[in-house]
């Protein structure tokens, strides 16, 4: 493996996302309350609005997460690897329907782009701004299918 592919590895595993392990909610506990609510900080002004285009492939995304994201957050994208784990914050469980619930694709590709090494996000994940935009479109597709 190359040594650029495990440190993007390490470094995409501290968020995209897409992105769960930077302010999620909390999960319901046993005293009768309602569970926190997934919030997450606007989409960067440059990001906002944008959508996924017609033609993104998830098959296309699929490739590109094993090269670039599954050292960190896994085969099936639920951040539970070593090397996810060991991260601070830990990589995210990009499975989590909840958060696709609250994302919009803008959201995934600002993340993906952007990368987490910034407030508020502070994380271990690289930016992916070396892909092209395509390839960071065919990314979001992927993401969006792994929501369980």
């Amino acid at each position: 493996m190359k040594l650029t592919t495990i440190i993007c590895g390490l470094l995409l595993g501290g968020s995209l996302a897409l992105t769960t392990a930077c302010g999620g909610g909390k999960p319901a506990d046993n005293t009768g309350k309602e569970p926190t609510k997934i919030t997450r900080p606007d989409v960067a002004e440059e990001y906002q609005g944008k959508t996924m285009p017609e033609g993104a492939s998830a098959e296309e995304g699929k490739k590109l997460y094993a090269a670039q994201c599954v050292s960190c957050h896994g085969e099936t994208g639920d951040g539970d690897t070593q090397m996810g784990k060991a991260l601070k914050p830990p990589a995210g469980n990009l499975t989590d329907a909840k958060l696709h619930e609250v994302i919009g694709d803008d959201y995934i590709f600002w993340r993906v782009s952007e990368g987490g090494g910034f407030a508020p996000f502070r994380s271990a994940m690289t930016p992916f701004k070396h892909l092209s935009e395509e390839q960071r479109w065919h990314l979001v597709a992927y993401l969006r299918s792994l929501k369980k």
